[in-house]
């Protein structure tokens, strides 16, 4: 190991002599040669953390769009079109490389047959001394000839920064240091990354000492060897299980100085901190670096590149001018929206103009003797009570059509039953599936990657919800089957056909127009709880969150009102107006940092903006704070409001195999036994106890004490939470209760966990009498 860390030693010494070495020849008064410097820098940007930075940095200006200009301002699209080229970008992106390597010298590769530029590239900056802008036909000759004069001065075009040898030469020493912490660091891996094998001789005969040397180097991989009698192998694990920091945190440290270097923060170079800290830093220190790069690269192109390309031939006159055509990255919508901001101040666009930014042909005005409609004084929509679904929700869903499409055979067959079993069928799991899973799917999406750690609210509130789905959706197909038999007696039913009929925009209504409204409020909603935690996490730099609506016309009052306010975060009531307000709505909110000197609205003032709409809110069960509730659908949210006053929610204990279409298990396909146990110590967390990640991607723990401290054990009920044939679910105790089952020849295991916990386990002969429950989990 001593002489692994004095050979590394002796590399890195080697390498940094060698880099001043050749810092001193660039440099050299007499007679600079960049070949050693450059042949350093073009191996640094090898290292993929430093070329993505660099080649980061390029894009952000490189990709964006320019335009010739007259002496008016006025967009010259002829001209315009002959440097929207690649080789214009490519010229951008080489003007860029000059900041890395000091100088780049273009030049023309290919030119059309109308005698303009087809393919640009540059010469190798080994065979260029910027001091006396000399090309030489080999690196270290003692002369060149001059590109600055002559015909070659027609034909290249220098960029050159003058007392500089490049940003890539103060990244050399990181480079370095960093390179030979990535060996360091595999060294140790070969050392004690494998454990150490030893075997004791009873011989002392020395032929005998060397054989079982020989076998023990040829082993390699191998998982077993033949030894003779009298030899004993032990393996000794090495006790270093983190020493590989020492290596990992020097690399990152290389890293955020590097990061310095190029983005002008560490921030981009970091895995952990504040997000909003980190964004505003990395906003802040990118948004000027890239603004000195465009100012750098259109002085040069207005400087340099346009008087060269008339003396290639190009049209450009001496009045022309490069600019950046930052209106290209709007589209036309946002384009439009600039339009009727200017029209709103009370001046008139030409109408050539928006054709222009619009791409539309404009041929008269529409006239038909009505004046513009004013903004409504208050505007419900997505507020108002509708007639079917809960609270509010008809509006938002804008229509519905009685003949959306036609129905599927399983929903013929489903009709049939209710058709001809009238009152008696209150239950379907394939309508109970259609709204239950992809809510499921909108709060994972929404809420996005969750920590598994015990004392984390993430997992918490993840169960919480799921429990809510499952009783949402239950209620859901409850309501839904309570309205088709209500259909039943109507006196015009007379036949199936009416039936059919009249039931038939039913199934669109429940599984795709109200269904889509509830996505969007399930992914809304837990989308705001990650953001909201994420708000709570940076209260000390940002204590305020600002309420941002989309202003057009279907925004609500409440949220045209509130756009752009600006609330406490430690004023618990003002989460209240967190977004969604009411369904479909599209406000979104932000952090507001600690520099802000602002008014600040608080609870009661937010409700006299609009009273109506904070006395909505509460009906439809919008006046919650979203990024604390374990509910994703409120209580005024359900639909057990369509069902009569003495109706009760179904007991999901009620439902069992017969109700899902599940075979008996006798007829089931059963597991086999696991051959191998995996070991309860390999699971335990900071907790003391063993953490499994279940089937609904949430995880549970187990006290070691509870399996006896039995591996075998443990391993069976680690499998039926990870691969259970069925999961139950039920909320008729106090705390709701998951069951997740799976079958053996035998009988089946059974594992019932409430909120975090396993709290039991048992194996069930009849298999069949636990099955019952909310079906929520099938393989």
């Amino acid at each position: 190991m001593v002489d692994a860390i004095k050979r590394q030693r002796t590399l890195y010494n080697k390498e940094i002599k060698d880099w001043k070495i050749a810092k001193a020849q660039a440099i050299d008064p007499m007679l600079p040669r960049r070949k050693m410097l450059i042949d350093i820098m073009e191996e640094v940007l090898d290292d993929p953390f430093i070329y993505g930075r660099s080649e980061t940095r390029k894009l952000r200006v490189s990709n964006k769009s320019v335009a010739i200009v007259d002496k008016d301002g006025e967009v010259n699209e002829e001209k315009t079109r002959l440097i929207q080229k690649l080789w214009f970008k490519n010229l951008i992106k080489y003007t860029l490389d000059s900041i890395y390597f000091s100088y780049t010298l273009m030049y023309p590769k290919e030119l059309d047959e109308n005698g303009l530029i087809k393919k640009l590239s540059f010469v190798y900056r080994d065979h260029i001394v910027p001091e006396t802008t000399e090309l030489l036909i080999n690196p270290y000759d003692l002369q060149g000839e001059n590109f600055s004069e002559g015909n070659l001065k027609k034909w290249t075009l220098w960029v050159h920064h003058e007392h500089s040898i490049g940003l890539l030469n103060k990244a050399i020493p990181l480079w370095i240091f960093k390179k030979h912490s990535w060996q360091n660091w595999d060294e140790f891996e070969e050392m004690f990354g494998i454990p150490m094998r030893t075997a004791k001789v009873a011989s002392t005969d020395p032929r005998v000492k060397k054989e079982v040397d020989k076998w023990l180097k040829d082993l390699g991989s191998a998982g077993w060897a033949r030894f003779p009698e009298g030899v004993e192998i032990d393996i000794k694990e090495s006790n270093s299980r983190d020493s590989f920091n020492v290596f990992n945190e020097k690399r990152k440290a290389c890293n955020e100085e590097l990061a310095n270097l190029f983005d002008g923060n560490s921030e981009t170079a970091k895995d952990t901190g504040s997000r909003a800290k980190t964004g505003e830093i990395i906003n802040g220190t990118q948004k000027l670096i890239t603004m000195d790069d465009e100012t750098f690269v259109m002085f040069f192109i207005n400087d340099d590149v346009l008087p060269w390309l008339r003396g290639l031939g190009y049209p450009f006159d001496e009045n022309d001018t490069c600019i950046w055509n930052d209106n290209e990255k709007l589209t036309p919508k946002e384009r439009l929206e600039i339009f009727k901001g200017v029209k709103d101040l009370g001046y008139k666009i030409k109408k050539e103009q928006i054709e222009t930014e619009l791409d539309v042909e404009i041929v008269g005005e529409v006239s038909d003797g009505e004046p513009p409609q004013p903004i409504p004084q208050n505007r419900y929509i997505n507020f108002n009570t509708g007639r079917a679904a809960p609270a509010g929700m008809n509006d938002s869903v804008s229509h519905f059509p009685e003949n959306i499409r036609d129905i599927t055979p399983a929903e013929e067959n489903f009709l049939r039953q209710l058709y001809e079993n009238p009152e008696t069928v209150n239950w379907s799991y394939n309508e109970f599936k259609a709204s239950h899973t992809p809510l499921l799917e909108a709060i994972k999406r929404g809420f996005g990657k969750m920590n598994y750690d015990f004392d984390s609210t993430d997992h918490r509130r993840m169960r919480a919800w799921m429990n809510n789905i499952h009783r949402f959706g239950a209620d859901k197909t409850q309501a839904e089957i309570y309205e088709l038999n209500e259909m039943l007696k109507d006196p015009e039913v007379k036949s199936f056909n009416d039936f059919r009929n009249k039931a038939k925009s039913v199934f669109p209504n429940y599984k795709e127009l109200y269904l889509k409204t509830e996505w969007d409020h399930a992914n809304a909603t837990s989308n705001m709880a990650a953001r909201y935690l994420e708000m709570m996490d940076d209260v000390e730099i940002a204590p305020y969150w600002r309420l941002n609506a989309i202003i057009d016309d279907g925004t609500t009052v409440i949220c045209r009102s509130l756009d752009g306010k600006v609330f406490d975060k430690r004023d618990p009531d003002s989460w209240k107006f967190l977004p969604p307000l009411h369904w479909k709505c599209r406000t979104d909110a932000e952090d507001v940092f600690d520099d802000y000197d602002g008014e600040i609205t608080n609870f009661d003032g937010a409700i006299q903006i609009d009273p109506d709409g904070w006395e909505r809110m509460q009906k439809q069960g919008f006046d919650v704070n979203w990024g604390d509730s374990d509910q994703v659908f409120t209580r005024a949210q359900s639909y057990l409001k369509k069902l009569p006053q003495d109706a009760t929610p179904i007991d999901v204990d009620d439902l069992g195999i017969t109700d899902y279409g599940l075979s008996e298990w006798a007829k089931v396909r059963k597991n086999t036994y696991p051959e191998k146990a995996v070991t309860i110590k390999s699971h335990i967390d900071k907790t003391g106890m063993a953490r499994v990640i279940t089937a609904e991607n949430l995880p549970v723990w187990i006290d070691a004490m509870t399996v006896q401290s039995d591996d075998m054990l443990f391993t069976q009920i680690r499998e039926t939470l990870i691969s259970p044939d069925e999961v139950y679910w039920s909320d008729s105790t106090a705390v709701p209760q998951t069951v997740f089952l799976r079958f053996y020849t035998d009988g089946a295991l059974k594992v019932t966990t409430e909120s975090v916990r396993v709290t039991a386990y048992e194996w069930i002969s009849d298999p069949d009498t636990a099955r019952r429950g909310l079906l929520v989990g099938q393989k």
